[in-house]
């Protein structure tokens, strides 16, 4: 039967460790090979062989394609982390994921109606960057706070791999951090904060 070389080396070597001849492993793999099974075709990365599968062909009538199909999917099920689920359970599986996809539109929808809508320009003033960033006023945070709140609100928004995906405001989140970062130090630094915020029982 024409394969791939590494096909051919994967079986080969699958067939010893379970100590029996490639014509008994694919005789088994045939009957135990689910519909839809993927062909790997008679060459791979690796060229092409030919791999030997006996007298005791699986079945008579039994093509290269659908032997290799057998051999391919008996690979896969030797892999430590696959598992075997019934049609059902798979079913369910699709099921699920098909209504996450959805709640996770719907969501993304919602997101995009109530998120910020980017201010003109760059973010300079300190009321706007907190603002942006859920704060009451320029007084209610500290560093911590900011930075918790930026890797909170960094996903949403990343441009790549954001929920709602906007480059303008991540650039705006990211000078919102800044400024309240800096206004932060900088009036920490100067000794006005407690007073700014009403004293240490603020």
């Amino acid at each position: 039967m024409p394969c791939g070389a590494r096909f051919r080396a994967a079986v080969l070597e699958l067939a010893a460790m379970r100590g029996v001849g490639v014509p008994v492993l694919a005789t088994a793999a045939l009957l135990l090979a689910p519909e839809g099974a993927v062909d790997p075709g008679p060459q791979d990365a690796g060229g092409q062989a030919v791999l030997e599968v006996g007298s005791a062909n699986p079945s008579d009538d039994a093509s290269d394609a659908a032997i290799r199909k057998a051999l391919a999917a008996a690979l896969a099920l030797a892999d430590p982390g696959a598992r075997i689920l019934p049609g059902e359970d798979v079913r369910r599986l699709e099921a699920t994921v098909e209504t996450l996809g959805y709640r996770n539109k719907t969501l993304a929808h919602a997101l995009q109606r109530l998120s910020f809508q980017p201010l003109d320009g760059r973010i300079t003033e300190v009321r706007d960057a907190a603002q942006l960033f859920g704060f009451v006023n320029e007084w209610c945070f500290d560093e911590d706070q900011v930075r918790r709140r930026f890797r909170e609100l960094a996903p949403v928004y990343h441009p790549d791999t954001g929920i709602v995906a906007c480059r303008e405001r991540m650039g705006q989140l990211i000078d919102a951090r800044n400024l309240l970062v800096h206004h932060v130090r900088s009036v920490y630094g100067s000794g006005d904060w407690m007073a700014k915020r009403g004293g240490p029982s603020a």
